[in-house]
């Protein structure tokens, strides 16, 4: 299998990794402290595969696209903020769990750094 074949099947390949986990963990629970040593392994092959397939090559070419900064720019600091604003008002009044629901769908790879320092 090529990576271009990878790269399309890459969503079901971790829907079915996703599921798999899941049965074995539930069909044999004895298992769970052996494959919780795999997690951070796994997460780094994980993360590398993704960041891999950066074109960091061609970085120079999308900021003189302007059609791709205006994107980028509406998306992130107009409709992302007001998308998060809207989902929040659905929340329980608690300061604290609207901060934090806020700081994980705005600031970016905020989930990331949560895992990465182990704050819990």
């Amino acid at each position: 299998m090529n990576r271009l074949t990878l790269e399309r099947r890459q969503v079901w390949i971790y829907l079915a990794a996703i599921i798999g986990g899941l049965w074995v963990g539930n069909t044999w629970p004895s298992v769970n402290h052996s494959f919780e040593a795999l997690l951070w392994p796994m997460l780094m092959l994980l993360l590398y595969a993704t960041f891999a397939q950066v074109p960091l090559l061609h970085l120079r070419e999308a900021f003189t696209d302007h059609r791709f900064i205006t994107g980028v720019l509406t998306g992130n600091f107009i409709v992302l903020p007001a998308l998060a604003w809207a989902l929040v008002q659905w929340l329980p009044p608690d300061p604290a769990l609207r901060m934090g629901v806020l700081l994980v769908l705005l600031v970016p790879c905020t989930d990331w750094f949560i895992t990465f320092s182990q704050l819990r």
